[in-house]
């Protein structure tokens, strides 16, 4: 934030998102029936006057039960009320709201009946788009900020309203109120699309008010009691301060080293697969978190994010079983139940169990490491497929617990052959006594390599290659000294046979001439080279005192050498030592010169075994903990649980025993997390657990809005946020106008130019997340390149190339693709496509079809069936998943995939089929993707946010496949997703995959009579001749490849030729990447083929028109024909075993209209070029043929 703009409280952003949530509860515009009845009818003169009569009964409701000093009460006032028509059927149904109020009015009633309003009036924002997905909306988001920010509209807070009203404002009270009422009827008028309002709904003729309540109902009633809670219980909560309050660090701190720190990470959940070094860096990280601190977990789809929780869990799990203390509470929580699900999958399906003596769950009926904790209202359906609390309440039972003990014991006794385990006590002595000797062994592990590195470094680099050539350094030097020391005997035997006279008389000059020439000669004859050089070399006069000083020197030399690798040698003695110790500690199959090797073999042994150990001893401290609580247990097993302080905190405890993590939906989550407290007789007060989370784990935090979880960091004492801002995104239900006045009410945005800035930090109810408001709180980052807190690199669910395009489109290419296993069915390329020319519907509800997509995508599956499920060994619904970006989409391909037996909504063998939502979190090894848009009508939806194809790519294991019109994805904006998309589609010719129906399209058929199916070589070319001998004005081919050789030996070039000089205007289209490019790279070649031919068939007065993107096989003859199909007419094969693979339509009607599209979409595709103009062409400018 800005200087500028004061330092907020933890308080103030509370009451922010606590109203801000239940503004969204009490305004949106969808409604069902059931809510519907909740609201009461009021005359629509109300909405006009701005008062409700003193007179009326609702007057006197709304005010019923409200102490007397309350002079104002706040209601949401739906001037106008939509039911859904019931003509349409069920389709329509799923499309539209069972009811509309498309405009709300969040108002201030006295006790006279005067109403002001506390807000805006808005549209509400889940009638606007853009949206998430494309349900139903009446208007834009950006036209309804302009209106509200042009007109000036006046609101009151409750003290404001009521000083007004009881002042000089009462008489003013008609004037504010109708300056209020003409802005609101401007926004229904100007913005509401009223045609789609109108043509979908009947109007109730009444409006609907409904009084803002201060005890919480709906959805978030949970959470926002929470937040009531908080905003009368002022207390410390470090971990809600920091969601609330902390911006991004000036100064990252450096990661912990994980390596360093090996002996902290104590538990794993298989022996498949070792984590991963992104995931076992942000182990580590989690590892060191401290109270208050919150840790963004950056989590690229098919990172390991939920095998990086499971470790964390597992770790903490062990860590509090070496302490002998109390478990931890750990609670993962979500927004969405699909999230939730796919958390409790993973605690039930993805910690091994293994089949050694310490496999599998001491104590029978207990499947899972996760208990699920859902709304009260779902239990009964959640305990038929998780642990919920009745399961706990079930297995505390005295019956339970008598067969349990034993159960327990005997799988005790055969696990250790140890038949003296005859009690508990006993059995958790000796399984902590195992677990602290492996946590002993992975602490020698770690120091042993500590030594070894110590070693290593006073050792240096290439010890043993240093220590081999002192040696030989040594032994020369040994070997010179000898032989000096030789001559050094040779020249004193030679000074001793000297004659005396000749050393008497040597003071005489030809004497000693005489007697240094003897020497001379001597030295020079007698003794080897080395020694000659010392003693000419020498300072010294006398060559004995020369030789004797060298032999000294080289003395301390050779000593000093000695010495030093005595030393070396002790020390790499030492290191084969520590090796060796280090060897025996370690799996046989790994090396101890390598830590990150080291380090991941012992996820799969020595941690695991860990966590199987903890798993048992936690086991027997749950039997322990029901023996010591048998009587309070047996009491409540005949009524209620107690709901003191003094027995829910150890209830908690006892049950994370069972399970080391509790799952709940974040709507959920604050009514599990409460305690009763005794005021007196038959009074009690409810309060949370304040701090009382261990860790809290927020998975898929992108989807997370930031109100929908700032409660619940008030019960946590610390954080671990795992997701991603590239994929979907929370669903926004506010608008900007009311949510910059919510701001400044709470004095948390001092001018709304401050606005975008406080954004930036992700506390905005508009566009916020958690895991944004994670990444400002992280005290770490990872990468420089990457948003703050860690950052899961390594990708082992896509093939390369398809994850490519998600590093692309949103990572920057920090993904490390490290998948290993190729794809069970090679059939299909990692990016391929069916070029649909189908045509895109708006449907009144805002949603989109194309019926020849949906009917070709059914077709292809029921087609490949067979042979997909063969090749995959596996049923059809675990290979195949369908993607769509249009709610109306799914359910068209739906509905074609029923009348082909193909399993979908509705059925458990269901292949599933929907928008990117239905698929979040999940993978399949094909993903189909239907894209809907079509020349027709192309639109901005799936490249308004990157998310969208981000996430659909990135469920495909093995092969992505689109179906769709080519040519609109080939001429997609330049940098949007599905220009980069065809990118990948169209950088191998063999992507192309040729499949058509013989079903003709239902818009074409309106116009003409039913057409006529062409199937293979033979009659593709009679039908290019008939028509060209039939053609009158115009022709146009369109064959994205073309081949001069094929169109002369086909004869169909001298059919184009004889249609020009009967003066038809003939043109080709042909696709300029196709025919200038290979393998996605420039082929010059090819281009000089394309050159040749376009020149060829320009001289015969053809003219050729290059177009960027070009899929569709058609032809177009004058305003009655057009073919359409797979056939690529100027370069097709007519002969081999692709020949008779081709299948077009020809329709023959009034179809001006269509062609002249069509031609429309050419031409702005089509390339400049010089040439055309020479030839005298003009453009055609979309002219009809």
């Amino acid at each position: 934030m800005s200087d500028a703009t004061p330092v907020p409280s933890v308080s103030q952003w509370l009451r922010y998102w606590r109203n801000s949530l239940a503004d969204a509860e009490s305004g949106r515009g969808a409604l069902g029936e059931k809510e519907l009845k909740a609201l009461s009818p009021v005359e629509t003169a109300v909405y006009r006057n701005g008062r409700i009569p003193s007179s009326a009964p609702l007057l006197a409701e709304l005010f019923e039960g409200e102490p007397e000093e309350t002079r104002l009460v706040r209601v949401v006032l739906r001037p106008a009320v939509y039911r859904s028509r019931q003509e349409h059927g069920t389709q329509k149904q799923a499309l539209y709201p069972e009811v509309v109020t498309p405009l709300t009015c969040v108002l201030w009633v006295s006790r006279q009946g005067d109403m002001l309003p506390a807000e805006p009036p808005v549209i509400p924002r889940d009638l606007l788009s853009p949206q998430a997905d494309d349900r139903f909306t009446l208007g834009e988001v950006e036209a309804q900020d302009r209106l509200l920010t042009r007109e000036a509209v006046s609101v009151w807070s409750e003290q404001e309203a009521t000083a007004l009203l009881e002042g000089e404002g009462a008489e003013r009270h008609e004037i504010l109120w109708q300056a209020y009422y003409r802005v609101s009827r401007r926004l229904f008028e100007q913005l509401v699309d009223l045609e789609r309002l109108r043509s979908g709904f009947e109007n109730l003729g009444e409006a609907r008010l409904l009084k803002v309540e201060p005890q919480a109902k709906g959805a978030a009633r949970h959470i926002l009691n929470l937040y009531d809670w908080l905003g009368a219980t002022p207390r410390a909560w470090p971990l809600l301060e920091r969601y609330a309050l902390a911006c991004p660090e000036a100064q990252y701190r450096p990661c912990t080293e994980a390596l360093a720190r090996l002996d902290t990470r104590l538990g794993h959940a298989n022996t498949a697969y070792p984590l991963a070094r992104a995931q076992r860096d942000a182990l580590a990280q989690a590892m060191a978190m401290e109270e208050g601190e919150i840790l963004a977990i950056n989590g690229p789809p098919g990172t390991g994010k939920t095998t990086f929780v499971l470790s964390v869990v597992a770790s903490l799990w062990v860590g509090a079983a070496l302490e002998e203390a109390e478990p931890p509470l750990i609670v993962a929580a979500s927004t969405n139940n699909q999230a939730v699900t796919n958390i409790l999958a993973a605690f039930a399906k993805d910690f091994e169990e293994g089949d050694g003596p310490l496999g599998r769950r001491w104590l029978p009926g207990v499947d899972s490491y996760g208990g699920f904790y859902p709304a009260r209202s779902r239990e009964d359906e959640a305990a038929r497929e998780y642990q919920t609390p009745a399961f706990y309440r079930r297995l505390e039972r005295p019956d339970y617990l008598e067969g349990a003990e034993g159960t327990f014991l005997s799988r005790a006794r055969a696990a250790f052959d140890d038949e003296a385990l005859q009690d508990v006590p006993s059995v958790r002595r000796r399984l902590h006594g195992e677990l602290v000797a492996m946590r002993d062994r992975l602490v020698d592990i770690r120091h042993r390599w500590d030594t070894l590195s110590e070693l290593a470094e006073r050792l240096g680099e290439d010890a043993e290659a240093r220590q081999q050539e002192a040696r030989r350094t040594l032994a020369a030097l040994e070997e010179e000294r000898d032989a000096i020391e030789a001559a050094l005997r040779q020249w004193k035997r030679f000074c001793a046979d000297e004659s005396l006279w000749l050393s008497l008389l040597s003071i005489l000059p030809p004497v000693a001439r005489r007697r240094r020439l003897q020497r001379e000669l001597f030295i020079d004859e007698s003794l080897d080279e080395r020694a000659r050089a010392i003693i000419h070399e020498a300072a010294q006069a006398s060559p004995e005192a020369a030789l004797r000083a060298w032999l000294e020197e080289r003395q301390a030399r050779g000593e000093r050498l000695l010495g030093d690798i005595e030393e070396r040698q002790a020390l790499l003695e030492e290191r084969a030592a520590e090796a060796a110790r280090l060897r025996t500690l370690l799996p046989a199959d790994v090396a101890p010169d390598d830590l990150a090797a080291i380090d991941a073999s012992l996820d799969t042994s020595l941690r695991y075994s860990l966590f199987r150990l903890a798993v048992h001893y936690w086991e027997a401290r749950w039997l322990e903990d029901c023996r010591a609580q048998a009587r309070v247990l047996a009491e409540e097993a005949q009524r209620a649980e107690k709901t003191g302080l003094k027995a829910v905190r150890p209830r908690w405890r006892r049950r994370m025993k069972l399970t080391p993590c509790i799952v709940s939906t974040l709507h959920s989550l604050p009514s599990h997390m409460m305690h009763s407290v005794y005021e007196g007789p038959d009074r009690y007060r409810q309060e949370y657990l304040e701090n009382e989370i261990d860790l809290l784990i927020i998975d898929e935090a992108g989807q997370v809005a930031p109100e929908v979880a700032g409660a619940s960091f008030a019960l946590a004492k610390r954080a671990l946020v795992i997701g991603d801002v590239h994929q979907i995104q929370p669903v926004s239900t506010q608008v900007e106008a009311v949510d910059v006045g919510n701001l400044r009410h709470q004095a948390l945005l001092e001018c709304v130019e401050h606005y975008d800035e406080l954004r930036e930090t992700g506390r905005s109810v508009v566009d916020g997340s958690v895991m944004r408001i994670a990444q400002q709180a992280s005290r770490y980052r990872y990468l420089d390149e990457a948003e703050p807190g860690m950052f899961l690199q390594e990708h082992r669910r896509c093939l390369t190339a398809i994850i490519a395009y998600c590093n692309d489109l949103c990572y920057r290419g920090l993904l490390l693709p490290r998948r290993e296993t190729p794809p069970r069915d090679p059939t299909w390329p990692p990016f391929s496509y069916v070029h649909v020319d189908g045509r895109v519907e708006s449907l009144p509800s805002g949603s989109r079809i194309n019926r020849q997509e949906a009917e070709t995508l059914a077709e292809w599956l029921a087609t490949h069936r067979g042979a997909l499920e063969e090749r995959h060994g596996a049923p059809l619904q675990e290979i195949v998943g369908v993607v769509t970006p249009f709610k109306a989409q799914a359910l068209l391909i739906q509905a074609a995939c029923r009348t082909r037996d193909i399993p979908v909504a509705g059925d458990e063998r269901a292949v599933t089929v929907g928008t990117v939502h239905a698929l979040q979190g999940a993978e399949r090894p094909v993903i189909l993707f239907s894209a809907v848009y079509s020349r027709h009508d192309d639109g901005g939806f799936i490249d308004r946010d990157p998310s969208m194809l981000n996430v659909a790519v990135s469920r495909a294991k093995d092969s992505f496949m689109v179906f769709g019109d080519m040519d609109v994805i080939a001429g997609a904006a330049p940098g949007s997703p599905r220009h980069l998309l065809g990118r990948y589609l169209f950088a191998d010719e063999d992507n192309a995959q040729a499949f058509t129906i013989d079903r003709a399209r239902p818009d074409l058929l309106a116009l003409c009579r039913s057409p006529q199916v062409i199937n293979d070589a033979e009659a593709h070319d009679r039908c290019i001749r008939q028509l060209l001998e039939r053609v009158r004005l115009r022709v146009a081919l369109v064959s994205p490849w073309i081949s001069l050789e094929r169109l002369r030996e086909t004869g169909l070039l001298q059919c184009l030729t004889q249609a020009v000089e009967r003066g038809v205007e003939v043109s080709v289209y042909v696709d300029h990447h196709f025919n200038t490019t290979s393998a996605n790279r420039t082929d010059a070649q090819k281009a000089a083929r394309l050159d040749q031919c376009r020149d060829a068939l320009q001289e015969e007065g053809i003219r050729v028109r290059v177009v960027k993107g070009v899929h569709s096989k058609l032809i177009m003859a004058d305003d009655r024909f057009i073919c359409v199909g797979s056939f690529n007419w100027a370069s097709a094969a007519r002969s081999g075993p692709y020949k008779n693979m081709e299948t077009s339509m020809l329709y023959s009607g009034n179809l001006c209209e269509e062609i002249q599209l069509q031609l429309e979409a050419l031409n702005h595709r089509a390339l400049p070029d010089a040439r055309h103009e020479s030839l005298g062409f003009a453009e055609e400018g979309g002219g009809q043929v």
